[in-house]
C-alpha cells in the first residue's frame, strides 16, 4: 500500500531534521577547527602594528582606571578619539576576568572571533542559499583563506568588527524574512494578560517590558540589527558604511512607504543612542566626532595600485599563479571594472523593480542583496575618506577585509547559482570553479600557517622583542625623558611613556636630559630620510646599536 500524505509529510519533516542536526554538527566542528587554526599559528602570539599596540596600551588604560587615554604619550593622559573603544574595552574585561595582559587578551578574543566568524558566514551561506552543502562550502572558504587568517592573527579591530557584522547581517535577514504567527490580535492579547497579570501601575521595569512587549517581532530584530550596528561603530568608524547598507535594503526591500518607514524607525532607534552617544563623548573631550578633519586629497595611483594587488592576491594566494598579472595595474583595473560592473547590473535592476513595484515582483534573495550592496557602499564611504578625510589610510588586506568576506559570500551565490542551472554540464562546472577556489585556497593557507607560527609578525617579532635598543631604554633612569619615532612600540617593550619625535630636534635633547630612539623605516636609505635623520641627530653621539635602529644622548 502507498503511504498517505501526513506520512510522507512526517518522514520528510524527520529527514529535514536530520540534516539539520548533521550540519548544525559540522557546521560546530569548522567553528572549533577556526579556534584550533588560529590557535595552533600564533604559538607566540600576534602581530603587532602601531595601531595595534595602541588599542592594546588603551586597554591597559582602561585597567588602570585611566580611561581610553594614550598613556603612551609622556605628554600627559590625552583621550583616544581616533579609534573607537570596544575592541580595547573587551581587551581590558578578558584580562580583568582571566587575570592576562591585554596582549594575551587580543588573542583570546581572536582566536574564538576567528572560529565564530567561520561557523556564521557558514550559517548565512545556507540562508542564502538554501543549501547546506554551500554552508560548508562557504566556510571552509573563510578558513583556508591566508589573508583572513593572517588578519586575525594580527591584534587589531578588524576581527571583531567582521565578527559584529555578520551578526547584524544575520539579525537583519531575519527581520526582513520574518513572517508573523501569532496574527494579527497579538499586541491586544499581550496587553490584555500583562493587566492581568499586573493590574497595578507598572515599575520603570515593567513599563519597559510592556513597551517592549507591544514591538512586533519584526521590530525587535530590527532594533538588535541597529544595536549591532552601532557596536560595529564602536569597534571601527567604517561601520558607517553597515548603517548605510540596512538603511538603503530597508527603502529597497519593504513593500510599502508606511513599512519603509516604520522598519526605519525600529533600526534608527537601535542604531543611533550607540553611535550619537559615542560621537558625543568625542566631541566633548576632543573637539571632533571622529578626530578627523574635512580636506580635499585625492586618491593616489601608488594606493590605487596597492589595493588592486591586494585585492587580487586575496583572490588568488598563489604567488607563482598571480605574479604574471600582479604588476600589471591596467589588467586588474580592467578586471575590477568587470567584477565591478557585473555586481552593479545584478543588483540594481532587482532593487528598483521591487522598490518601484513590489506587487508585480518577487523580492530580491535578502542576503547575496545585502551583501553586494554592502561592496558598493563600503568602498564609496571609503572613497569618500580617502578623498576627504584621511589621505594616509593604505588600501591594504587590513582596510578591505570587509569587501574580501563579501566577496566569498558572492563567490558561494554565484556558484550555486551555476549549479542549480539543472544541467549536468553546469554543476560540473560549479564543482571545477568550488574545487579551484578551495585547492589554491588549501595551498597557499599550509604555507601561512608555517610561517605564521615561526614567529609573530611586526613589532612582536623576537627582533623587537630582545633588541639592545629596547634593553638600554629599559635600563634608563626614570627621570630620563625619550623620544622616538615609534612611540607605541618602544612603550610597548619598555613600559615607558615615550614623546613623540616630529620634524625639530626637541630641546631636551641638547641640554642632555633625554635620549633618543630612532628606528629604521623601509625606506631607510632614502635621501629625504637621511636628511631627517642628519637634522635629528645633530650633535647627538650614538650609545647603543641594533639591527633595527640606534639610541642617542647629547655628548656629556
Amino acid at each position: 500500500m502507498g503511504k498517505s500524505l501526513p506520512q510522507i509529510t512526517l518522514m520528510k519533516s524527520f529527514l529535514s531534521t536530520r540534516k539539520d542536526a548533521v550540519f548544525a554538527l559540522l557546521l560546530g566542528l569548522l567553528t572549533v577547527t577556526g579556534t584550533w587554526l588560529l590557535y595552533s599559528s600564533t604559538p607566540t602570539g600576534l602581530g603587532l602594528t602601531d595601531d595595534a599596540i595602541s588599542y592594546i596600551s588603551a586597554a591597559r588604560a582602561l585597567l588602570g582606571g585611566q580611561g581610553f587615554t594614550r598613556i603612551w604619550l609622556a605628554t600627559g593622559l590625552e583621550p583616544v578619539t581616533h579609534w573607537p573603544p570596544l575592541f580595547s574595552a573587551l581587551m581590558a574585561v578578558t584580562s580583568s576576568i582571566l587575570e592576562i595582559s591585554p596582549y594575551r587578551s587580543a588573542r583570546f578574543i581572536n582566536i574564538l572571533v576567528f572560529g565564530a566568524n567561520a561557523g556564521i558566514i557558514g550559517f548565512l551561506g545556507w540562508k542564502m542559499t538554501h543549501s547546506r552543502l554551500a554552508g560548508i562550502f562557504l566556510s571552509l572558504l573563510f578558513l583556508s583563506n591566508s589573508t583572513l587568517l593572517r588578519l586575525h592573527a594580527q591584534a587589531l579591530s578588524e576581527p571583531l568588527y567582521l565578527f559584529i557584522s555578520l551578526l547584524a547581517f544575520l539579525t537583519f535577514y531575519r527581520a526582513v524574512e520574518f513572517r508573523p504567527r501569532m496574527g494579527v490580535n497579538a499586541h491586544a492579547k499581550f496587553i490584555k494578560s500583562a493587566k492581568a497579570d499586573s493590574p497595578e501601575q507598572p515599575t520603570s521595569v515593567g513599563f519597559v517590558f510592556v513597551a517592549w512587549g507591544l514591538i512586533p517581532m519584526r521590530g525587535k530584530w530590527l532594533i538588535l540589527a541597529g544595536i549591532l550596528t552601532g557596536l560595529s561603530y564602536l569597534t571601527r568608524y567604517a561601520a558607517l558604511s553597515l548603517f548605510a547598507t540596512f538603511i538603503v535594503a530597508i527603502l529597497l526591500l519593504r513593500p510599502s512607504w508606511k513599512k519603509r518607514f516604520s522598519s526605519l524607525g525600529y533600526f534608527l532607534a537601535g542604531a543611533l543612542p550607540v553611535m550619537l552617544a559615542w560621537m558625543l563623548r568625542n566631541k566633548l573631550v576632543g573637539g571632533s566626532a571622529t578626530n578627523r578633519a574635512i580636506e580635499w586629497h585625492p586618491v593616489t595611483g601608488d594606493n590605487a595600485q596597492r589595493g588592486l594587488r591586494a585585492f587580487f592576491r586575496f583572490i588568488i594566494p598563489q604567488p607563482e599563479l598571480c605574479s604574471p598579472y600582479i604588476e600589471k595595474p591596467l589588467i586588474l583595473a580592467i578586471i575590477t571594472s568587470l567584477i565591478t560592473l557585473v555586481l552593479f547590473l545584478w543588483i540594481i535592476p532587482r532593487g528598483l523593480k521591487y522598490f518601484l513595484k513590489p506587487k508585480e515582483n518577487t523580492r530580491p534573495e535578502i542576503l547575496s542583496f545585502i551583501t553586494t550592496l554592502y561592496i558598493f557602499t563600503y568602498m564609496g564611504s571609503l572613497l569618500i575618506s580617502l578623498n576627504i578625510f584621511d589621505a594616509a589610510t593604505p588600501l591594504n588586506d587590513r582596510i578591505l577585509s570587509p569587501v574580501y568576506l563579501a566577496c566569498l559570500v558572492i563567490l558561494v551565490y554565484f556558484i550555486h547559482w551555476v549549479a542549480q542551472q539543472g544541467k549536468i554540464t553546469a554543476r560540473i562546472i560549479a564543482f571545477g570553479i568550488a574545487t579551484l577556489f578551495l585547492g589554491i585556497a588549501i595551498g597557499a593557507q599550509i604555507r601561512t600557517v608555517e610561517d605564521l607560527q615561526e614567529s609573530a609578525h611586526g613589532f612582536a617579532s623576537w627582533r623587537w622583542r630582545e633588541s639592545t635598543v629596547m634593553v638600554a631604554v629599559r635600563e634608563l633612569p626614570e627621570d630620563t625623558a625619550i623620544y622616538t619615532n615609534q612611540p607605541p612600540a618602544v612603550y610597548f617593550w619598555t613600559d615607558r611613556p615615550v614623546y613623540r619625535l616630529w620634524d625639530e630636534q626637541p630641546e631636551a635633547l641638547r641640554s642632555g636630559d633625554a635620549v633618543l630612539a630612532i628606528f629604521w623605516p623601509v625606506d631607510d636609505k632614502s635621501p629625504e630620510f637621511q636628511a631627517w635623520l642628519d637634522e635629528m641627530t645633530d650633535g647627538l653621539v650614538t650609545i647603543e646599536k641594533s639591527g633595527l635602529g640606534y639610541l642617542y644622548q647629547a655628548q656629556p
